[in-house]
């Protein structure tokens, strides 16, 4: 039955994005290319709307199938419909200001950390740790900043999506592999959400995620990661690893930007990838290296640390010092000239 639930997510995400774009070309709701773009003609946005449906179908699907909990569906589903409302909104310019989009983000970061149930302890070193309340702001911040770093790394063709799905595809098997329960089936959900969508995003792209599918994204893969922890916290910080390129080039990237005292909230193109796709003007090279990063050197890292031989914190660092190192090289946060 989940088989047939994640066809039924991927023929749904297909046939959505048809739908999407069909509108949004009638309703002349394009992204219409400036000085801060990586693409060249006006192309139609709003595609996370056909993941957003065929997700949250999918976790009705395996709710009332009692693979998941009423718990989880509702702590993934509730505060990521939000997400997704305020990203389109945004989408739409109908919500300008940062400032009420961040208060929003953070609003759904704490409704979904409540419903989880708070962070879960997690293994440090050789000892697991309960950081209580620290423990739930930290959760929150790092909700919010996945979301961000999602929206802000979704720049190019494809490479949002080839992230997801080569992160989903390696969690659900790992799950599947090491637990006993069917969280697995979450990640699968996702990745047939985004399996969906991908032919439509192949350079050059018939239509972009939006914040609305970015934003979504970045809030699901970091909430379900926290609903992993509860019962396999080694996975949840393979998760983490496995995000490495798009956590490292935000990171840098926001941190060299702060440095040189520029308005991080304005809209740029100064990421280590937009740098890369610049130099060689071309996307999928870039968007296909993510995913061989991800495959052959991120994997390996994170199957170590699942399987308890490498500890998450040396796992986390050997995964992180180099992609921030090469994201320095490449430019991140600096201007393209």
């Amino acid at each position: 039955m989940i088989v047939l639930s994640i066809l039924l997510v991927t023929i749904i995400s297909f046939v959505s994005t048809i739908i999407v774009r069909k509108m949004a070309l009638q309703k002349n709701q394009l992204d219409i290319p400036n000085e801060r773009s990586s693409h060249i003609s006006p192309t139609p946005r709003g595609a996370g709307i056909a993941i957003v449906i065929a997700f949250c179908v999918g976790m009705l699907v395996l709710c009332l199938n009692d693979t998941v909990t009423n718990r989880v569906l509702f702590s993934l589903v509730l505060p990521g419909l939000i997400i997704a409302i305020i990203g389109r909104l945004d989408d739409l310019t109908l919500v300008t200001s940062a400032k009420w989009r961040l208060i929003g983000h953070f609003l759904c970061a704490i409704a979904a950390v409540w419903l989880m149930g708070g962070l879960p302890a997690l293994p440090f070193f050789e000892s697991t740790i309960d950081f209580g309340v620290v423990g739930n702001i930290t959760a929150v911040i790092y909700l919010v900043w996945m979301l961000n770093l999602f929206n802000f790394m979704d720049g190019i063709d494809l490479i949002t999506g080839i992230q997801t799905l080569s992160t989903s595809v390696a969690i659900a098997v790992f799950l599947f592999m090491k637990s006993e329960s069917d969280l697995w089936a979450v990640f699968a959900v996702l990745a047939a959400a985004v399996v969906g969508f991908l032919y439509f995003n192949l350079p050059p792209a018939k239509i972009f995620l939006g914040d609305v599918g970015s934003g979504f994204i970045g809030f699901t893969l970091g909430a379900i990661s926290l609903v992993v922890a509860k019962d396999e916290p080694l996975i949840a910080w393979s998760t983490i690893i496995l995000l490495g390129v798009f956590v490292t080039d935000a990171t840098v990237t926001l941190l060299r930007r702060l440095i040189s005292l520029e308005r991080v909230y304005i809209a740029h193109r100064t990421h280590a990838y937009q740098h890369m796709s610049k130099k060689i003007n071309r996307h999928l090279p870039i968007s296909l290296s993510v995913g061989a990063i991800n495959i052959f050197f991120l994997l390996p890292i994170a199957w170590l640390v699942a399987e308890a031989k490498l500890l998450p914190l040396v796992g986390v660092l050997l995964a992180y010092v180099p992609l921030a190192g090469a994201a320095l090289l490449l430019g991140a946060g600096k201007k393209i000239s």
